[in-house]
């Protein structure tokens, strides 16, 4: 006779918010509720135009419905277990699923900690926060009992790198196979945190630098169109195939902030609309690359999606960059005067002088420089401002002596 664990149960079971947790959302509660009216008070007071008026009371209304919110949940939040059943009663919703509604269970890992998720059939997921109610062996023991959607995910993924053919001729070769494609992309992935440190703390040679950055994406991509069912770009948790969509990420980053602090663009449109354009072959190249027929893929969109901006990174920042290297033509020289410095500190530090006007169609007067060259120049002096034609006709300009 099987033992059943939740026999020893005795439903149904509540659990109440914590002591701290309700002291928290109390505490947050009344701290955006006084936030809330004290700008209401302000705009009462104030004098603003109609825009103004209707920002500032959207942010007030926006900071009072949290104040509610904080403070109904602090109240109401409850979940109790029945033994065919869950019900999770927050500030203003109650979701109640049988058991026969639920698909399984899954565990999702935060910074820290991590977090019990219950998956429906239909609709969205659950994610339960274990210290608000305090859960404990009990909810575990029912919680347990579900389906293991994570390991379903991964035996699946395991049986289908066994069943391919291309990666070796038997079971145990293909598992082989698998496990020097993991130990590969190890090292691949710490070549794009390589090429972050490199490209900002001694960026020489620069021109190896961006080559690195525009090559190591289609390395993903070949890789992944060569042997979708050994390597993948979507990160599933239940995939065991190893995970190459690090070299989609890091590289397009470090295009864009080499781009930024070095090259002061002019034609900022043209530069969007062809980076756009440029970027697009390595999107489509992710989209139609061959996915492995694990159900670990489920939404195969979703990758395209999120990687979008990247790629936009990647097509902006390696366009601006080969616009100015490669850019040989003789510059337009306008002399111009200092009129201010200052310095942004950020995650780097830029040093920017101001200028007189110096050209009756370009409006920019604040421009990043180079360090050394700020401490060399002070209010007043004369400077010469180099406008370059571009490579690719996006205008781009330096500034430096006039010597």
């Amino acid at each position: 006779m099987v033992h059943d664990p939740q026999s020893e149960i005795r439903y149904p079971v509540v659990y109440k918010m914590t002591t701290g947790s309700q002291i928290a959302s109390w505490i947050l509660g009344l701290f955006f509720g006084t936030c809330g009216v004290g700008l209401l008070m302000f705009l009462l007071q104030g004098s603003f135009d109609p825009i103004g008026y209707a920002f500032l009371g959207g942010i007030a209304l926006c900071l009072l419905a949290v104040s509610v919110y904080c403070i109904a949940y602090a109240m109401q939040g409850s979940l109790t277990l029945e033994a065919q059943a869950i019900e999770i009663r927050k500030a203003f919703i109650t979701r109640r699923l049988q058991r026969s509604e639920i698909l399984g269970r899954r565990i999702t890992q935060g910074r820290s900690a991590s977090y019990p998720v219950i998956v429906p059939r239909t609709g969205a997921s659950i994610t339960i926060e274990r210290s608000t109610f305090g859960l404990d062996d009990r909810f575990s023991t029912w919680f347990n009992a579900l389906p293991d959607l994570d390991a379903q995910e991964r035996a699946e993924a395991l049986a289908m790198v066994e069943r391919d053919a291309s990666l070796g001729s038997s079971a145990q070769e293909r598992l082989a196979t698998l496990e020097k494609a993991k130990q590969a992309v190890k090292v691949l992935n710490l070549l794009p945190m390589g090429l972050l440190f490199w490209s900002f703390v001694y960026p020489r040679p620069y021109a190896a630098i961006i080559a690195c950055a525009a090559v190591l994406p289609w390395v993903a991509v070949v890789l992944t169109w060569a042997k979708p069912g050994l390597f993948q770009l979507d990160g599933k948790k239940g995939d065991v195939r190893p995970n190459l969509a690090m070299l989609l990420i890091m590289p397009p980053l470090v295009l864009a902030m080499r781009a930024l602090l070095d090259v002061t663009l002019i034609d900022f449109r043209q530069l969007f609309l062809w980076g756009f354009v440029l970027g697009m072959p390595l999107c489509v190249a992710v989209f139609a690359a061959p996915k492995a027929s694990s159900k670990a893929t489920t939404k195969p969109w979703a990758l395209p999606l999120l990687m979008l901006p990247f790629m936009m990174a990647y097509g902006c920042g390696l366009l601006a960059l080969t616009d100015a290297m490669w850019d040989s033509a003789k510059p337009e020289v306008f002399r111009t005067a200092v009129t201010g410095k200052d310095i942004s500190h950020g995650k780097t530090t830029t040093y920017y002088l101001h200028l007189a006007p110096w050209s009756k169609t370009i409006d920019e007067d604040r421009i990043s420089v180079p360090h050394a060259y700020y401490e060399a120049v002070d209010k007043a002096d004369v400077v010469c401002v180099r406008l370059h034609p571009g490579k690719f006709g996006l205008r781009w300009m330096q500034v430096g002596p006039c010597g």
